[in-house]
């Protein structure tokens, strides 16, 4: 227990700087030192590799989350890494070929004015370093060893693009150098933890490998495996495929545009990651035991709270469009509503709670594949029915749509099976707070430079907001933790 309390508050601590890292990276260096059509190209770059690197990780991190501690139990650690690098070198061959079979159909045929079709040989390394990282994580993450990947994935990997953004914004290198200086950042975590999961194999037993476990398990793998690859597919279907049909319907400009404003519209939705992280194990040992009531609580508390931060994040962020817009730079102004539509959609994520780990941990929870390839349809759906008319905003508005739609899905799932509504009269005073503090901000005049207009209006949402929510008692746990903060601070004046 002591191990995991250490690794997930240096985890969190570490996930963030990476957030920081990435943010900077994304909303401020790359608009300033790349053209937005240059933007789209690693975007498109980046979607492709998490797409191939998930469906051809061939639902293998799945499994080892699942019969992780009985395959370690009857078998030596040492057989699982050989076959988990096996894994890796089918999957690889696999994505190599697709990517030979059908780069004509992908990213020639279909493109309408992007620069993948002479880029797109990269996607073989790319993807085969994303398969090596995921099934290496998901194995050291079952060693309780989840650091190695968060340092060299959140926060080297996001360092070494830096460096490279800095090198061409500095011309000291050009473009077609910066595309592979990219590539091998993103190639970086992968190779480490393959050199990583290679040095951890016992050489010396080598000859006596055996894989009885595949045998005797033969069956649960290959189901564990095939469900892991749907639910895992559609998953990164929805979160991608926005990029990769802009990009082949009107061009990499309009995909640099979106990938660039989907950060700050996305940013909503992020201090609920750590949440739906640690709240997996409770749930599911609610469920174990039948403890209807302890899932409704949960419910309705991450609904509330989640609601607050997500309202007061959304109000921060759209209140400054226009300084955001001045930050990025004037040719991005064409897609701020991405912003609006992003954050509206991120929000009502927030405002939906624990809906999706409820769903998941529970004995209905194949709904959620049915779910996420529904959203993954939509999205599709939405994105080819809008991007034509309304471009990179079209996008946002398809996702937006995507995203409200399955969560309302979900909410009436929830309640049919457990007769719970999460929302109450506390729900409606948030919004009426919020409703409020948007009203008052908005005769706040944009000041010159952009970044002292979001530092005075972000202090005085700030300040108005959350003194709202503390004076009227909107939620027990926000009051509970600012009177402990309190009583803390209180403590260090006494010594």
């Amino acid at each position: 227990m002591g191990i995991i309390k250490k690794q997930s508050s240096t985890g969190a601590v570490l996930i963030y700087l990476g957030i920081f890292i990435g943010y900077f990276n994304i909303a401020f260096l790359q608009p300033n030192f790349l053209l937005r059509e240059e933007i789209g190209l690693i975007a498109i770059l980046v979607a492709w590799s998490e797409i191939f690197g998930t469906i051809f990780s061939l639902g293998w991190p799945n499994v080892l989350v699942r019969l992780f501690p009985k395959i370690v139990a009857e078998n030596k650690k040492s057989n699982l890494i050989i076959f988990t690098i096996i894994i890796i070198i089918i999957g690889s061959i696999l994505a190599t070929l697709a990517i030979v079979l059908f780069s004509n159909v992908l990213f020639i045929e279909s493109n309408r004015g992007s620069q993948i079709d002479q880029y797109y040989i990269l996607l073989i390394p790319l993807i085969i370093f994303n398969i090596s990282f995921r099934l290496g994580d998901t194995f050291l993450r079952m060693e309780f060893k989840s650091l190695f990947g968060i340092i060299t994935k959140e926060i080297f990997q996001r360092i070494l693009i830096s460096f490279g953004i800095l090198l061409i914004g500095f011309k000291v290198i050009h473009y077609q150098q910066f595309v592979w200086t990219y590539t091998f950042a993103m190639c970086f975590s992968g190779v480490l933890t393959l050199i990583y999961l290679i040095s951890k194999i016992n050489f010396n037993s080598l000859i006596k490998t055996n894989f009885s476990f595949v045998r005797k398990h033969k069956s649960e793998i290959i189901n564990i495996a095939f469900y892991g690859v749907l639910g895992s597919a559609g998953a990164i279907v929805a979160s991608m495929i926005d990029r990769v049909m802009l990009s082949n319907m009107i061009g990499d400009k309009y995909t640099g545009i979106y990938y660039t404003l989907f950060y700050y519209g996305v940013f909503v939705s992020i201090p609920a990651r750590p949440l739906k992280r640690i709240s997996t194990a409770v749930l599911a040992e609610s469920w174990k035991k039948n403890d209807i009531q302890n899932i409704k609580n949960i419910y309705s508390k991450s609904v509330l709270n989640l609601s607050i931060i997500g309202l007061y994040l959304f109000l921060g962020i759209w209140l400054n469009n226009s300084s955001i817009i001045e930050i990025v730079g004037k040719e991005y102004e064409e897609g701020v509503l991405i912003i609006l539509f992003i954050g509206v959609g991120s929000l009502f994520d927030m405002i939906t709670g624990l809906n999706t780990e409820i769903i998941a941990t529970s004995k209905f929870y194949k709904y959620n594949s049915y779910f996420i390839g529904g959203l993954a349809l939509l999205v599709i759906l939405t994105n080819w029915w809008l991007i034509p008319i309304y471009k990179s905003v079209g996008a946002a508005m398809g996702t937006c749509i995507s995203i409200i739609t399955i969560n309302t899905f979900r909410l009436v799932l929830i309640n049919n099976k457990i007769k719970h509504i999460p929302f109450d009269y506390n729900l409606l005073k948030t919004f009426f707070i919020g409703g409020l503090v948007f009203f008052i901000t908005s005769f706040i005049s944009v000041i010159e430079n952009p970044f002292y207009s979001i530092l005075i209006k972000g202090s005085f949402i700030t300040l108005i907001f959350w003194t709202l929510i503390i004076v009227l008692r909107v939620s027990d746990d926000i009051n509970g933790f600012c009177k402990k903060q309190l009583q803390n601070i209180k403590g260090l004046y006494k010594r």
